[in-house]
């Protein structure tokens, strides 16, 4: 039972679906929290805002939205000394992070799951001033978040990532970038530089194994111009790939402190959003924020 919660719901959602998302959840967590403040959420960077501002005052914070919302709040919560425990109810398009935490993608079966479940502690990138909580990726990623139409978005959900990527993929060019892994230097060409903390982008989980949200580690994937068709067909397979590692276009580091240069400044998509761009050095802050995550038993 938590004394106090705070429930930031993201006011860019329409008035019905934050209705009826509030509905499927109160219920449940009348249960588990003996006083709730619900705050709807009036323009960017007002997640961030409240949860800096307020965090320090309630035993947990729940963030009803997508993984925009959450990345907002990631950026609040680690600016606290002592962060409150996060919890993820998803209400956007692909809800990336929550879907990395085994988080039920149904609100009130993600109510139940998440109040009945457990503290995990998991690892943050902090980027130049900034942090994260996904990824971190220059190139076709941010190329295909920034050619997403809005209004397929609104139409199509997550579809509209996987149209947007095929499309993108199509017009992709090579970049030269210089990259420094834990002190080891590397330059080399890509269409896409990708440093993952969690495993899904776009709805879709990374044919990747063995990625950790609680390692102390990046997995970093750097994809060349013949990689390009790796991807392509991930985004087109109808059953799950698994990256073959003898896969000479896609080449895979592991590293907790990153350094990234690229000739002229190139913008990067952060957990989906496009603001930051190169040079940048990222750090792994090791168990930096408690989410609350579903108690799965195998």
């Amino acid at each position: 039972m938590y004394e106090k919660g705070l429930l930031l719901v993201n006011g860019n959602a329409g008035q019905a679906f934050i209705q009826k998302n509030i509905e499927a959840a109160a219920g449940i967590l009348a249960n588990h929290i003996e006083q709730l403040v619900i705050k709807q959420t009036q323009y960017k960077g007002h997640t961030e805002k409240l949860t800096k501002e307020w965090g320090d005052a309630y035993h947990i914070i729940m963030i009803m939205g997508g993984d925009g919302t959450v990345h907002e709040c990631i950026n609040g919560a680690a600016a606290l000394k002592n962060p409150p425990p996060l919890c993820i109810f998803p209400g956007g398009t692909c809800n990336d992070f929550s879907r990395a935490l085994s988080i039920p993608q149904n609100i009130k079966r993600a109510a139940d799951a998440l109040m009945n479940g457990k503290t995990r502690y998991i690892d943050i990138g902090r980027m130049n001033e900034r942090y994260f909580s996904n990824f971190y990726g220059i190139g076709l990623i941010a190329d295909t978040s920034k050619n997403i139409n809005g209004e397929w978005k609104n139409m199509l959900g997550k579809v509209s990532y996987f149209i947007s990527a095929l499309q993108t993929l199509a017009d992709t060019e090579s970049f030269t970038f210089e990259l420094s892994i834990d002190g080891k230097k590397l330059t080399d060409e890509a269409v896409m530089v990708l440093i993952v903390n969690g495993n899904f982008i776009g709805a879709s989980q990374l044919p990747f194994q063995d990625i950790s949200l609680d390692d102390g580690q990046f997995n970093i994937f750097i994809v060349s111009e013949g990689g390009a068709s790796l991807l392509r067909e991930y985004l087109t397979a109808k059953n799950p790939l698994v990256w073959d590692p003898a896969q000479t276009d896609v080449k895979h580091y592991q590293g907790k402190t990153i350094e990234l240069h690229t000739a002229e400044p190139m913008k990067a998509d952060t957990d989906g959003e496009i603001y930051m761009e190169t040079p940048v050095t990222i750090e792994n802050l090791p168990a930096r924020l408690p989410f609350l995550v579903p108690d799965i038993r195998v």
